[in-house]
This record gives C-alpha cells, structure tokens and sequence, in this order.
C-alpha cells in the first residue's frame, strides 16, 4: 500500500492502518521522543499522545512531506510542547553516546578512548531541546539534510549551521572535561 493509499484510509478512520503505522514508525518515534525529554515514561506518554492524535492530524495533513517524516515532526513537536510546559531539566541517557562523541570531535586519540559518559551527558544537555533532537536525528537515526529541512521547516544551509554549532559546543564541553580529568 502507497503512502496515498495509507492517508486515504487514515482520514476514513482506518484503525488497522494507525496499527501498521504504529508496528513500523513506533520504534524511531520512541527513540526521537526519548532524546529529547530524557524520560522513558515521559516519552512513551508523548508517543502515545501522538498516536491519539494522528486520525485528527492527518485531516490536515498537506503531503509536502513523507508520512515519516511528518511523523517525526509530531513527535518533536509534542516534545517541545512537553518540555516548555514542565520546565524539565535537562538529563541524558548514555546509549550511543560514542556515536554522537565521534562525530561531534572527530576521530582522533581523544575517541579511542571513552570519554567519561557523564562529562559527555554533560555536554549534550547544554544544548537545546531542538539542537539534541537535531544532531540525534542526523547523527544517530542517519536521516538527510533534505529530510530534516522538511521536519524543520528550515534552510538546509541553516540546518547545516545548527548542527556545526551543536558540535562545536558538545566538542568544547567535551575538551575541557578532559583537560581538566
């Protein structure tokens, strides 16, 4: 079934497609939910959330984008909403925190070995809710500039500027942690 095929029977209320929808985006929406509020049961509320609103949403739905990538838009944007409304402060949780390191510093004797992963969950919670989901999407889930220019309804060119930006400020925590170990 082709993405028009699925919107079509979403906007008729088919449940059986929210299903397939859940069974195949559940997992990166978790994971995107997850990086951006640093609570298990907080992001699998926003996931739920989402799905709730997904036959309401799809009304609107324009498809400019993928239904993927819309996807992730609502689930970032459900995050931010979360986040402005509880004030969280900000944690993070260390699974592939190497992965993000090496392409935030680079490969160098630095990455050989581990930093420590509390001086690295340091550095990615100074960034912003948007900056983290921004460089966990690109860097962790692998996704496009051109994709992520879709859910941020952004510039590539800006995107590209954002993620150098959050790189270069993990990469200065994550001098200074060592510097000073």
């Amino acid at each position: 079934m082709n993405e028009k095929e699925i919107i079509k029977k979403l906007r008729k209320g088919d449940l059986n497609v929210l299903k397939n929808m859940w069974d195949e985006h559940s997992k990166h929406m978790l994971n995107l939910a997850f990086r951006m509020v640093l609570d298990r049961d907080q992001a699998e509320d926003i996931l739920m959330d989402v799905f709730v609103q997904i036959p309401e949403a799809i009304q609107k739905f324009r498809g400019e984008s993928s239904l993927s990538t819309w996807l992730y838009m609502l689930t970032k944007n459900a995050c931010l909403m979360k986040l402005r409304s509880d004030k969280v402060h900000l944690k993070i949780e260390t699974d592939r925190h190497l992965e993000i390191e090496e392409r935030a510093i680079g490969k160098s004797e630095k990455t050989e070995t581990l930093l420590d992963k509390e001086a690295l969950s340091y550095g990615l919670s100074i960034l912003t809710p948007d900056q983290r989901s921004l460089l966990w999407l690109k860097d962790a889930e692998g996704l496009d500039i051109k994709t992520l220019s879709e859910m941020y309804n952004a510039p590539e060119g800006t995107l590209k500027a954002r993620l150098s930006r959050a790189r270069t400020q993990v990469r200065q925590v994550l001098e200074k942690e060592t510097t000073y170990a």
